[in-house]
């Protein structure tokens, strides 16, 4: 169904607008008053009229149609107030009366829900702070905001409302601004939809504490991100991982990091605190064309030295200045600045020094940084009207000293990108310029046949079963067998070929070594010996081929939200610690899987002093285990370690969890 009658009404009823001013009905009216152009009608059971406007005593009976009702009244009420929205054919609700599904009462927001299902009304909260479209402010905050191609998609109320302050104060101009509420209806991947189609919207920026459905948001997103730039914020980032008692994959899975990888498939960017997201905006809602090769203009060498060190840790790269350029360059520069990058004007450097480099740069296929040092022979806003004569050019104004703020208005006025700090633009263009490729996942279980005999019925998996399963899927093994006696250890370890290790064989996944049931580099005269210590624990002991070379975490899990999903980082027993773990959701594909190691180190860590470890392998090896987490339905699983060396990848090491 559309939203169409949620964000553009023909009628609207408040329903418990109230007369007395510092009451949220009353702001939410008044709000309406200043910025509605529609019909609006006031519903008050006690008064004649609210702010003026006649008054109703039910949505009922209003004699006109109405579209969008917004209900504040007491949440015992609202179930009621429900009931006469859909017999009077309203289209749309926002309840902004909070109490509910928040604070326990989820039998409440249930029942206002299904009633407004009877009718097919789409309901945005409850507990919702309101919204602003371009023709309406239907919230309780200020009823002056400045309008303009920027939308918040919110699910704090709070934040809500510091990002519109934020906004007003930085000269930001909103499209449209949805507070989501409890979702308990409309849903945050129905409201990106629809705002990705407006016209009016250039980008879309969201803070989010929970996805209402993995699937349907992994589904929506990748198309969205196609037509505009959507940014996350992602509130309650610590992790609610599982307890590791049985794999490694609990104690490193994290909501915050899953989550990530969902933002990331679906091409979204995604970032780190809202200092981050309040500066990328500065660059969405302009027009300048942004590269990742950056020039630097600038009249302190000392900034320049720094905003280069910025631009080399953010994976962003200083453009070289072709050798003609450096020609006209000399032209204007004094004999004591050199034409490269960074460019310094020296600290002399006046107005026309700027304009006549700009001339020689400005077409320059590039992100131009003009910093500017206020001095007595140079003013920031000096330098700022020269940047707004090569507006489209990529330009970025980086003002700094007494007159910065009127500088940042003037460049700000004129639809340019400015900043204080060049770190705050560095990092805005690196997010921007990084922007992940969108992309959907199609997750169909196809498992083989003897692989669903040697699951079945099972809850975990044993080791050796668990070994038995990676040859089922094609992941290399060492040698290996299993004894249960000491004559049948020593004739299993003869035939594999010493040293080998030998471990405890639970029935139960377990961290091994933590328990002391690993051996290394076990001789033939040492076999028996060793048995009888690790007996001790568990008859059943696992032989194997020992292996060198690099030691690899890849493991499995199945997060509640966004479904299957991949882990891969550093191995061996100090997985736990290092935590360089990088996430993709299943299935994963050869790009991505090359992404993962890159992302965790892994890719450096394989081709150090040129070892010829085989990265191929262990590439082949974490997409299979994207596939068969998803043909099994595994909920946690962990090779650890895996490794690898120049003979291709080992799963040595594996535990799964079923159910």
């Amino acid at each position: 169904m559309t939203l169409d009658a949620l964000f553009k009404p023909k009628s609207i009823a408040v329903i418990g607008a109230s007369r007395h001013k510092e009451k949220v009905g009353n702001v939410v009216f008044r709000n309406l008053l200043a910025t509605y152009h529609g019909k609006l009608y006031p519903v008050n059971t006690k008064a004649e009229d609210v702010e003026g406007i006649k008054a109703f005593k039910s949505v009922k009976e209003i004699p006109d149609p109405v579209d969008l009702v917004i209900i504040t009244v007491p949440r015992e009420a609202v179930p009621t107030v429900m009931e006469e929205a859909v017999e009077k054919q309203v289209k749309a609700a926002i309840v902004i009366t909070a109490g509910f599904k928040e604070v326990g009462e989820e039998k409440l927001e249930n029942e206002i829900i299904n009633i407004a299902r009877k009718g097919s009304i789409r309901v945005l909260g409850p507990n919702t702070f309101g919204i602003i479209t371009p023709e309406l402010n239907a919230t309780f905050a200020y009823s002056d905001v400045k309008r303009g191609n920027i939308a918040l998609v919110v699910q704090s109320g709070g934040l809500g409302v510091y990002m519109l302050n934020w906004a007003q104060k930085n000269r930001i101009g909103i499209s449209y601004m949805v507070s989501l509420g409890n979702q308990a209806d409309v849903k945050e991947y129905e409201v990106l939809e629809y705002l990705s189609h407006d016209a009016e919207t250039k980008a879309i920026f969201v803070y989010l504490e929970g996805v209402s459905d993995g699937s349907a948001f992994l589904e929506t997103l990748p198309e969205v991100t196609k037509r505009k730039p959507v940014v996350f914020l992602k509130g309650g980032t610590t992790s609610n991982g599982a307890a590791a008692a049985k794999t490694h994959t609990g104690s490193l899975a994290g909501s915050f990091e899953v989550f990530k990888a969902a933002v990331r498939t679906g091409g979204g960017i995604l970032v780190e605190n809202l200092h981050d997201l309040l500066n990328l905006a500065k660059i969405l809602m302009y027009s300048e064309p942004i590269r990742d090769q950056i020039l630097v203009i600038t009249n302190s060498g000392g900034h320049g030295v720094l905003t280069s060190d910025e631009i080399e840790k953010n994976g962003l790269k200083l453009v070289e200045i072709p050798s003609w350029m450096q020609e006209e360059l000399r032209k204007v520069l004094p004999p004591t600045s050199m034409p490269k990058n960074p460019l310094d004007l020296t600290g002399d450097a006046n107005r026309d020094r700027y304009l006549s480099t700009l001339k020689v740069v400005s077409n320059l296929d590039c992100t131009k940084l003009v910093i500017v040092q206020a001095l007595p022979m140079v003013s920031c806003s000096d330098v700022a009207r020269v940047i707004t004569s090569y507006k489209g050019k990529g330009i970025i104004g980086i003002t700094m000293g007494l007159d910065e703020d009127f500088a940042l208005k003037i460049l700000e006025s004129a639809g340019m990108p400015a900043y204080t700090f060049p770190e705050d633009a560095v990092k805005a263009i690196r997010y921007l310029v990084k922007k992940p490729e969108p992309r959907k996942k199609i997750r169909v279980a196809q498992p083989i046949e003897a692989a669903v005999e040697l699951t079945k019925g099972k809850s975990t998996l044993r080791d050796y079963e668990a070994l038995k399963l990676m040859e089922i899927y094609g992941i290399r093994t060492p040698k290996w067998g299993v004894a249960e006696g000491e004559d049948e250890a020593q004739r299993i370890a003869d035939n594999i070929g010493y040293p080998v290790v030998m471990k405890i064989s639970p029935d139960q996944p377990l961290h091994k070594t933590e328990l002391k049931g690993v051996i290394v580099n076990v001789e033939k005269d040492q076999v028996k010996e060793v048995y009888k210590q690790l007996s001790k624990q568990t008859k059943r002991v696992l032989i194997q081929e020992q292996l060198s070379g690099l030691e690899i975490f890849v493991g499995g899990l199945k997060d509640p939200v966004f479904g299957h999903v991949v882990l891969v980082g550093s191995g061996g027993i100090y997985v736990d610690v290092l935590k360089n773990v990088s996430y993709a959701l299943s299935p994963v594909y050869e790009d991505e899987a090359q992404e993962l190691l890159q992302e965790s180190k892994i890719h450096d860590m394989l081709h150090a002093r040129k070892r010829g470890y085989d990265e191929g392998s262990l590439i082949r090896t974490i997409i299979t285990v994207s596939r068969m987490i998803v043909d099994l339905d595994i909920k946690e699983m962990d090779i650890n370690p895996l490794f690898v060396n120049e003979r291709g990848a080992f799963a040595t090491d594996v535990r799964i969890v079923l159910k």
